[in-house]
């Protein structure tokens, strides 16, 4: 077996494991630092490797205008670099150290230095970064997946991260971690876990980043750089597919709850071949979300799923989609609820769209007495609208004189749309429906057909 993969219980990694700590413990930097006249705060690692640390990530050498987050700070030095190059600095660790603290002071820096658990990182609390640093703290969280996700909350861009891992393995599923109940791994108590290489990239994959990449195994760390957007479009682009719904695939409605772990299903018509997950990008609000699975539905038309990401605010969202090298569908509106589950207010848009045409109403008895939403049947209404972009709150239907929200929208192309409204109650003999969109004017009424 290599040293990799018998470090969690090998006597030598313990042993330089206690080593290192009891050299930090006896105040000993862990990063060396530079100061302004050249002189250096000596520490377990030299600055120049902790210059080639960075460097393997492509780092701008101008940070101007970018705002950093440097996670694990620990001595300071990356977020000492990143302030050098120009960019506002926060610096966070689960305690505070005087080392940092007389760095700072030496260097005259204006680095944000706080004093915060990863399980605390949060956009409402920090705000939203360019860049983050996740260097050296994945493999000490109990909940490391959850960790990522904070990650990813705060990052409008790229994130770097850097973590202990295993050995790959030859097996069907290389995507595998070890968990340490003890002090297993380096005899540290918040050692918790080592995963393969293959395991830690696609934990960056399944916190939501768009793409990610493995730079670089060296001395039992990997070094990963994790990516929000996809790549943009060629000049040239493919003929875009077409985005009918985006939907919880619990309910089949366009909502979420803030704080559930909940699927985006979003049902699209592609003009081109067979779509795999490889081929398709899907965007939230800009940034790019990983397709769990694609599947096909028949005659070009598909279903996809990927996970909500994570920090959505209560609101409109607009989920649009790429397949290879075509351009960006159409976008489909959902709406994320608040934390008691309620849709916030002004989500429904003040526009005064044109007047829809109707082209017909029918009336449908429930086919699953199970469900409670819709137990009274579902009215579905067909219209024609210039319109491109419609959320359910902008659908408005009219029924004897009561004004009602849609529950379902779907586009179907060629200014063609369906909203349904799921009934609490059967609806009267001979009814007739109005609709409306934002505030504009309602339509000529129109009969609804019973199925």
């Amino acid at each position: 077996m290599s040293e990799v993969r018998v470090a969690a219980g090998n006597a030598a990694f313990d042993e330089k494991i206690r080593s290192m700590a009891e050299s930090v413990q006896a105040r000993t930097r862990y990063h060396s630092i530079e100061l302004p006249d050249g002189s250096i705060l000596p520490g377990l690692q030299p600055v120049e490797h902790l210059r080639n640390r960075l460097a393997l990530f492509g780092l701008p050498e101008d940070l101007t205008g970018k705002r950093v987050l440097d996670i694990g700070a620990w001595d300071g030095w990356f977020s000492f670099e990143c302030e050098r190059r120009g960019a506002d600095v926060v610096a966070i660790d689960c305690v505070e150290l005087a080392t940092f603290l007389e760095a700072k002071e030496l260097l005259g820096s204006k680095v944000d230095y706080r004093t915060l658990d990863v399980a605390e990182i949060s956009a409402e609390k920090l705000g939203k970064f360019d860049i983050v640093l996740f260097f050296g703290v994945l493999y000490h969280l109990r909940h490391p997946l959850l960790g990522l996700e904070r990650v990813l909350e705060v990052c409008t861009d790229v994130a770097l991260i850097e973590s202990f891992v295993i050995e790959a393995e030859a097996r069907a599923i290389p995507t595998v971690m070890e968990f340490y109940e003890r002090a297993e791994l380096g005899g540290q108590l918040d050692n918790w876990c080592g995963p393969s290489p293959e395991c830690l990239v696609s934990m960056c994959r399944s916190a939501g980043f768009a793409q990610v990449a493995l730079l670089s195994i060296t001395s039992q760390r990997a070094s990963v750089k994790c990516l929000r957007h996809w790549p943009e479009p060629p000049a040239l682009l493919e003929p875009e597919p077409w985005l009918v719904s985006a939907v919880n695939s619990r309910t089949y409605l366009p909502t979420f709850h803030q704080f559930k772990d909940e699927y985006i299903c979003c049902f699209f018509k592609s003009p081109g071949g067979t779509v795999t997950v490889e081929d398709l990008q899907v965007e939230v609000d800009g940034f790019g979300v990983p397709a769990i699975l694609v599947a096909a539905n028949g005659a070009g038309a598909w279903q996809a799923n990927c996970l909500r990401p994570v920090g959505l605010v209560p609101g409109r969202h607009t989920v649009t989609l790429r397949v290879g090298a075509s351009g960006r569908s159409n976008p489909a509106v959902f709406i994320v609820l608040d934390a008691e589950g309620r849709k916030p207010a002004g989500i429904a848009t003040s526009v005064a769209h044109p007047v829809p045409e109707l082209c017909s109403a029918e009336y449908q008895p429930s086919a699953d007495l199970r469900l409670t939403a819709g137990r009274a049947g579902t009215l579905v209404v067909y219209f024609r609208t210039t319109v491109r972009e419609l959320g359910t709150a902008d659908v408005w239907l009219d029924l004897a004189g009561d004004s009602v929200q849609s529950d379902i929208i779907s586009s179907l192309g060629d200014e063609v749309w369906q909203c349904n409204l799921l009934l609490q109650k059967a609806l009267p003999v001979q009814e007739s429906v109005r609709l409306r969109l934002g505030v504009g004017e309602w339509s000529e009424p129109q009969a609804i057909r019973r199925m």
